[in-house]
Formats: C-alpha cells, sequence, structure tokens
C-alpha cells in the first residue's frame, strides 16, 4: 500500500491517501484532515512520511513560510500523533530566513537518518540552497551542514536510495512564477554515497517536467517483471497534479491523465507502507 500525504491551501494541515498501484488514491478519514499542528506557527506544510525498521512513522513538515525550525511528529498508526516538536535546525544563523519541505531518508554510509530541506542565509531576495542534519532517534540533530549548492536558487529536494548511489530530485527555482519562464521545474543529480555532509553530486538533468511545477515526489512500483518510477509535482500556480514515468530516471513519459490524487492537493509525499497492520480509515 502507497500513502500520499498532503496539505491544501485552505487548511494547512495533515491530509493522507492511500493507493494500492501507486496511480488511483482514495482519500482517508472522509477526506478530512487527518491532524494539525499544535506548535509553532500552527501551519502544517509540505508534510513527509518516513517508515522505520520498528514500523514507527515519522512526520516533517515546514512550519511556515519565515520559521528556522521543522515541526516532527511520530505516529504508529499514522492517525494518531504524539510529541510534536520544533526541530530548530537553522535557529543557530540568525540570518537565516526560512526552512522549507524537509524530507528524509537512511544514509546507509552514516547509518543514521539524513533530513534535508532548502533555507536562504542572508539578507535580500530568497536564495536557497539545499542543508541537512542526520539523526538516529529523531531526538539529537547534528548541527546543520549545506548538502547541496550548484551556484543557484534551488527548492524541494526528494532523495532515493538506488543500491550503490542516490538520485536527488529538486525545484530549479530560477525565474518567475509566470507563464514562460526559464526554470521553476525539477532536475535531477546523482548524489554519491559517502562520508561528507556535503557530498559529491554530478549529473544534474535538464529539464524533467514542465515550468511551474514544484513539490517532486518519486516512487517505486511493479508492473509485472518490471520496476517503473512515478514522479509527482505539484502544478502550483495552475492548481493542478502532474505525473511521469521512467523505467530508467532519465527518460520520462507524462502519464498526467492516468495518476488521480486528491483534489486540492499540495505538495504532497508517497511513502510505500511495510507494516501489514495498519488498519487505514476511510
Amino acid at each position: 500500500m502507497y500513502v500520499f500525504s498532503y496539505f491544501t491551501e485552505k487548511e494547512e494541515k495533515l491530509f493522507l491517501a492511500a493507493s494500492e498501484d501507486g496511480y488511483q488514491w482514495r482519500v482517508m478519514n472522509g477526506g478530512g484532515p487527518i491532524w494539525e499542528s499544535p506548535i509553532g506557527t500552527g501551519q502544517l506544510r509540505d508534510p513527509f512520511l518516513i517508515e522505520d525498521d520498528e514500523g514507527t512513522f515519522h512526520l516533517l513538515w515546514t512550519d511556515g513560510w519565515q520559521s528556522k525550525s521543522l515541526g516532527y511528529a511520530w505516529s504508529h498508526d499514522l492517525m494518531q500523533w504524539h510529541d510534536a516538536k520544533l526541530i530548530p535546525v537553522m535557529e543557530h544563523l540568525p540570518e537565516t530566513q526560512n526552512a522549507w519541505a524537509p524530507e528524509a531518508f537512511y544514509d546507509t554510509v552514516k547509518k543514521a537518518y539524513r533530513i534535508v530541506w532548502s533555507s536562504t542565509v542572508g539578507t535580500g531576495p530568497r536564495n536557497h540552497r539545499i542543508w541537512s542534519v542526520t539523526t538516529t532517534d529523531f531526538q539529537d540533530f547534528t548541527e546543520a551542514q549545506l548538502f547541496f549548492d550548484p551556484g543557484y536558487n534551488v527548492i524541494d529536494a526528494t532523495v532515493a536510495d538506488l543500491d550503490g548511489h542516490y538520485v536527488m530530485l529538486f525545484k530549479d527555482e530560477r525565474g518567475q512564477n509566470e507563464q514562460g519562464t526559464a526554470n521553476k521545474a525539477i532536475r535531477s543529480c546523482i548524489v554519491a554515497m559517502e562520508l561528507s555532509d556535503t557530498p559529491t553530486i554530478t549529473g544534474i538533468s535538464e529539464l524533467i517536467t514542465p515550468a511551474l511545477t514544484e513539490g517532486p515526489t518519486l516512487y517505486p512500483v511493479d508492473r509485472g517483471e518490471s520496476k517503473e518510477w512515478i514522479l509527482l509535482v505539484d502544478g502550483f500556480q495552475e492548481h493542478y497534479y502532474g505525473a511521469f514515468r521512467s523505467k530508467d530516471l532519465n527518460m520520462w513519459d507524462d502519464i498526467t491523465d492516468q495518476v488521480h490524487v486528491p483534489k486540492g492537493a499540495r505538495h504532497g509525499s508517497v511513502l510505500r507502507v511495510r507494516s501489514s497492520g495498519i488498519a487505514f480509515v476511510w
């Protein structure tokens, strides 16, 4: 089973949908919010879920437009959330303007979870880079380090483990929020598995998606004997969700008409749930 976590512009809270095939999504909890943030700004944007080896779900989110901290809570069943807190990832850098779109993956070299997000550090117009911390228990965290700096404005990193290296997708944030702009869309790159907190990154791709798309989430689907990858992106200005499919993470086909996510979803993420005991609440 796949779970899609998202928020809406009307309600900046945690919403969930589920799918058996990764294509057709059914809203949980009757389409209403599952949970709302009791901390920080009270905003819950860009929710991201990761499941650990013991079946505990960890939730990360953006705590508003100007917060220097990330939101965090955990759950055993995706419905009841506990110990909500702010992770002060950028509070030690006073010129930080924001901390957006946190995601996490298991860093097999560090043997720890690595949380990545985008921040602007400094005065003037926002000019983001990707930062990271590591943690083994979501209680103690290393000091934030610069993770990815291509020399230009980037946000919304998501990372997939390909057994030997990582693939990272991110939004090239250069350009304007208007039709015909250059960039403002998704690229991919290869991230080396190494001890450095600022790893070697190669093979930055051409634009994968149309302009004015953001919030990429990438997940594998089994199609008979083969594996395919689906990339979902938030068409934030035209209020749609785009979908792309690839067998090799290089060539992509637009399958937006085949994938149906909940209406009004914003900047979601997809988790393939391993726990067999989860009772999905419709």
